[in-house]
């Protein structure tokens, strides 16, 4: 939120400054500054584009059905290099320091 990605489509546009193909966004997005917890409950927001998203679980699907990786850890790990998942996809905020 603090980055400006303060709804789907700006988060999709990001993906389409990362060269994504479509603006396609595969992972399920949980931004931090969103996240709140108040005593055992959490609340947060996250983003989720409906059409991009089952595209990494067909791909796994599509290995375990033809047999040609039996091992689910090994097959998402494959789709998500294949794909360029990421856990982060702005730098960190630069902090100035004084001396």
């Amino acid at each position: 939120m603090a980055d400006g990605l303060t709804a789907l489509n700006t988060t999709v546009e990001l993906m389409r400054d990362l060269g994504r193909p479509r603006g396609d966004m595969w992972e399920v997005a949980l931004w931090e500054d969103v996240l709140t917890v108040e005593g055992d409950e959490a609340y947060l927001t996250y983003q989720v584009y409906n059409e991009a998203i089952v595209v990494p679980e067909t791909i796994d699907a599509i290995r375990a059905l033809a047999g040609t990786v039996t091992d689910g850890s090994t097959s998402i790990k494959m789709t998500d290099e294949a794909l360029g998942m990421r856990r982060e996809f702005l730098p960190a905020p630069f902090r100035a320091t004084t001396a």
